[in-house]
């Protein structure tokens, strides 16, 4: 599920950053779903996105939000 402006993305677990991963480190959450400044899209961090994201909203990224149980 995405809000109307595609800004958040609701997940049921944080996945690990794609980032990180790729570079030795992985189990970092990922806080982050979009496009990167090399254009593939990959699950960031809050500092891989600052670094290397295209922003928030459609087209671009969303932020990862844990799904509420009830």
């Amino acid at each position: 599920m995405t809000d109307v402006n595609g800004e958040t993305a609701v997940v049921a677990s944080f996945p690990d950053c794609d980032v990180c991963s790729r570079h030795g480190a992985p189990g970092i959450p990922a806080a982050y779903d979009g496009a990167t400044v090399f254009g593939p899209w990959a699950y960031m961090c809050p500092t891989h996105f600052a670094e290397l994201g295209r922003g928030l909203g459609t087209g671009r990224g969303q932020r990862l939000v844990l799904e509420v149980s009830r």
